[in-house]
């Protein structure tokens, strides 16, 4: 897994809008991460996926709308998506407080899910074979144990 600091550099090739509905920055993303090695595409997949799963809380998914269930799991993982897209202190600010959470619920923010298909797609890019690597952590709704 990468390192913090190397994967918020990362993800800092996008800009830290989510709501942005432009494919561009994931397109740069999925380039620099093509012209890497093959195990930094897996490192920078793995820290993806570990973000997503700290995000993977049943207060969150409720604090958008109180006294409903929560949101679709579809809708929550791509809002967890937008969080992680915002950068590091946007992630810290939403661990920190559920209330936080709520600003990347928007249809517009639902666009940042594209961040989900940029280490298969620069895998591809890179290798020409297909994306079969399954992340050590789970990043579907409710995977994670701890905070459900």
């Amino acid at each position: 897994m990468l390192a913090d600091e190397e994967f918020w550099r990362l993800v800092d090739v996008l800009g830290g809008q989510p709501e942005v509905q432009d494919d561009r920055p994931y397109e740069r993303l999925t380039l620099v991460l093509s012209e890497q090695s093959v195990e930094r595409i897996i490192d920078f997949a793995e820290a993806l996926a570990f973000k997503l799963h700290q995000l993977d809380r049943r207060v969150l998914a409720q604090a958008v709308f109180p006294g409903a269930d929560r949101l679709s799991d579809d809708d929550f993982l791509y809002a967890r998506c937008a969080v992680v897209v915002a950068g590091p202190a946007a992630m810290a600010a939403v661990l920190a407080d559920a209330a936080a959470f709520e600003r990347f619920t928007t249809v517009e923010a639902a666009h940042a899910d594209s961040i989900l298909d940029v280490p298969s797609n620069a895998y591809q890019k890179a290798t020409g074979e297909k994306w079969d690597h399954v992340e050590e952590y789970d990043y579907e709704t409710g995977s994670n144990e701890q905070w459900w």
